[in-house]
């Protein structure tokens, strides 16, 4: 009996330890940035899941000053041919912004197109 019921803790450790190391984590939300000929964008999302999102941008020029103007997010997944409509971020101060409310409904590789004073860069967003 005691040799089973340790075989039984054993398998029990086992698929434990599985589930642990195999589960799908998201990638953690991290600053991403890009560089145009003027401007240094930097976008970090609240999440990496799919589903109802956020994004905080700092936007500088190459010199480190705050950038003003009005900043476009485009939201969009080339390989399944799904984009969303451009929404206007908000200015929170010099230079930053925000933009809430991003319905990223589909796990994959999206891109984000951010657009001020007609620069124009695109940063890859990784979601789960």
């Amino acid at each position: 009996m005691k040799r089973s019921a340790v075989a039984v803790m054993a398998g029990v450790i086992a698929v434990v330890a599985a589930l642990l190391v195999l589960w799908p984590r998201g990638v953690e939300a991290r600053p991403h940035l890009a560089e145009s000929a003027q401007f240094r964008f930097e976008l970090t999302p609240a999440s990496t899941r799919s589903g109802s999102n956020s994004f905080d941008l700092l936007i500088t020029d190459r010199s480190g000053n705050a950038a003003d103007g009005d900043v476009t997010v485009e939201p969009a997944m080339p390989q399944m041919g799904h984009a969303l409509a451009p929404i206007t971020a908000a200015p929170r101060a010099p230079g930053r912004y925000q933009v809430a409310g991003v319905d990223l409904f589909m796990a994959g590789q999206w891109e984000i197109t951010l657009s001020l004073r007609g620069e124009r860069v695109v940063i890859p967003l990784l979601l789960t």
